[in-house]
C-alpha cells in the first residue's frame, strides 16, 4: 500500500520514525491501524502519544480516496486517543493540495513546516586548508579553510563509548525540537543496527571537556543525505556547525557520492541560512496540521 502510495503522489507516506516502529511490533504509547478490503491493506495510520499530545501519519491506497476511508481512520486514531491527550499532530508529505483540504476540512490548522533541501557533491568547493590533525585525508582546494578554535578536535563516532556523550549533546541542541530532541538510547540503538550505518559517517566534535557536536551522515541507494547534524550549546556561536557540514560533505564527496539532502524546519532560521549558504536549494516541504481535541 505504501509503495502504491508513493508512486502516485511521487513521496513516501511515512517518515523514518514510522518505518521503524513498524518494524519494532508494539510499544507503549503507540498504535498502528490498518483497513483491509478482503486481504488487502488499503489505509494504514500509525499514532503515537508525546507528553499531552499525539503526532500520527495515515495514507489511503489511491484506489480507495474519496470514499470516507480516510475519515474513518482518523477517527479510529482519535478514539484511541486518552481524555487528557489535547491536541493531535499529523504530518503530510509532500504539501500535496489534497492532504491540505482533507486537513483543513478536518479542523486542523497549519502549525508546522519542514523542508528537504538538495545539492550536488559533482565540483565540491574544498576548503584549502582542513585544521591540523583532523584525522583525515580529504583533499584540499580553493574554498574558505576549514576551521576550528583551538582545542577542538575531529574524529569518527566510537560504537559503544560515545553512546551517552551523544545522547546529551543531541538533547541539548534539539532541546526545542519536538522530534529529534527527545531520542532516547533505544532510538540510537536502532539506527545502529540499520544496513546503513557508518560511524566513520558520524564526525564527532570534543575538546577535553567532552563532545561538543556531531555532523551523523547517511547513504541510501547511491545518495548521501545530513541526517542529524548538532551543536551543543556551549560550542554555538564559534562556526562548529558551518565547519562539521564542510567534514560531513567532505566525508561523502571523498566517497564518490554525488547528491546530498538534509531537512530543516522553516522556524530554524538559523539552520535555513547556514543550508543555503552552502548552495542548498528546497525541493520538497512537508507540513504539520495540528487540531486541538
Amino acid at each position: 500500500m505504501a509503495h502504491r502510495c508513493e508512486s502516485a503522489d511521487g513521496i513516501a507516506p511515512f517518515n523514518e520514525q514510522t518505518t521503524l516502529a513498524l518494524s519494532r511490533g508494539a510499544a507503549p504509547g503507540r498504535m498502528h491501524f490498518l483497513v483491509r478490503q478482503d486481504d488487502t491493506v488499503i489505509a494504514y495510520a500509525g499514532a503515537e502519544v508525546v507528553g499531552d499530545g499525539a503526532e500520527a501519519e495515515l495514507a489511503v491506497d489511491p484506489d480507495h480516496r474519496g470514499r470516507g476511508v480516510g475519515t474513518a481512520l482518523l477517527a479510529e486514531v482519535t478514539a484511541w486517543l486518552e481524555a487528557e491527550i489535547t491536541q493531535l499532530r499529523v504530518w503530510a508529505h509532500g504539501d500535496r493540495p489534497d492532504s491540505s483540504a482533507f486537513a483543513a476540512s478536518r479542523g486542523f490548522e497549519r502549525s508546522r513546516v519542514l523542508f528537504q533541501f538538495a545539492r550536488g557533491l559533482e565540483g565540491f568547493a574544498w576548503p584549502a586548508a582542513w585544521p591540523e590533525g583532523i584525522g583525515r585525508n580529504w583533499p584540499t582546494g580553493d574554498a574558505p579553510n576549514a576551521v576550528l578554535r583551538p582545542g577542538v578536535r575531529l574524529r569518527p563516532f566510537r560504537v559503544g563509548a560515545d553512546e551517552a556523550s551523544w545522547l546529551r549533546v543531541n538533547a541539548a541542541a534539539f532541546a526545542a525540537h519536538p522530534e529529534q530532541g527527545r531520542w532516547t538510547a533505544a532510538d540510537l540503538a536502532a539506527r545502529e543496527a540499520e544496513t546503513w550505518f557508518d560511524p566513520d559517517g558520524l564526525i564527532v566534535a570534543e575538546d577535553d571537556a567532552g563532545m561538543l557536536g556531531f555532523h551523523w551522515t547517511k547513504v541510501e541507494h547511491g545518495v548521501g543525505e545530513v541526517y542529524v547534524l548538532g551543536v551543543d550549546p556551549r560550542a554555538q556561536g564559534t562556526g562548529l556547525g558551518r565547519t562539521l557540514t564542510l567534514a560531513g560533505l567532505a566525508h561523502l564527496a571523498a566517497h564518490g557520492i554525488r547528491q546530498v539532502d538534509l531537512y530543516a524546519d522553516e522556524s530554524n532560521t538559523k539552520a535555513v541560512n547556514l543550508y543555503r549558504s552552502q548552495g542548498f536549494e528546497v525541493v520538497r516541504t512537508d507540513v504539520q496540521w495540528t487540531r486541538r481535541l
